[in-house]
């Protein structure tokens, strides 16, 4: 019992030593579990963090001002209300990565069971947030419409409302 365990010591020592004469292997092995992972971890980030988002609001509805007011920090900043001859102008110059139009009559055809379209102009030069945000979006969306139809149908508001609050993360980044 006592000789494999030697063996395994010899072995190991024998390949510290070469790890030792080989700079090029001791530089890589440096760099991967050091800096290659501190790298991955703070460059490329998978978060939505203060992203700027606008609104044509045509509907001025309820449920439309609900849509806007979902919209809240950290992930986007706040939420500006823009005339839809502007939309152009604020996606050619990196002004808004996000801009959605609501339609007239929009919760009026909600209410009466339709399903009308909300448009999102994504500015994709922004490419990771240009796909993890047009997600949040369309969820974000999704959880507004169904809960202002399960407040119509039933007539009141839920006896509890639920507040997260991130206490540890408030920036939600996901580097923490």
């Amino acid at each position: 019992m006592k000789k494999p365990l030697l063996n395994i010591y010899r072995l190991g020592i024998k390949e510290l030593q070469s790890l030792w004469h080989d700079k090029m292997m001791t530089i890589l092995i440096v760099y991967t579990f050091s800096f290659a992972i501190y790298l991955g971890a703070t460059a490329a980030s998978s978060e939505l963090n203060k992203v700027p988002v606008a609104f044509v609001d045509e509907d001025r509805s309820v449920l439309s001002s609900r849509i806007i007011g979902a919209f809240y920090k950290p992930r986007f900043l706040a939420p500006d209300l823009i005339d839809a001859d502007k939309v152009d102008y604020g996606m050619d110059k990196g002004i808004y990565t996000f801009v959605l139009t609501i339609p007239p009559s929009f919760e009026k055809e909600i209410l009466q069971g339709r399903e009308p379209t909300i448009q999102l102009n994504i500015d994709a030069t922004r490419m990771s947030q240009a796909g993890i945000g047009a997600g949040y979006i369309q969820q974000m969306i999704s959880d507004e419409v169904s809960t202002f139809l399960q407040n119509t149908s039933t007539g009141s508001q839920l006896p509890v409302e639920l507040v997260t609050r991130m206490k540890f993360n408030p920036a939600l980044e996901n580097t923490w």
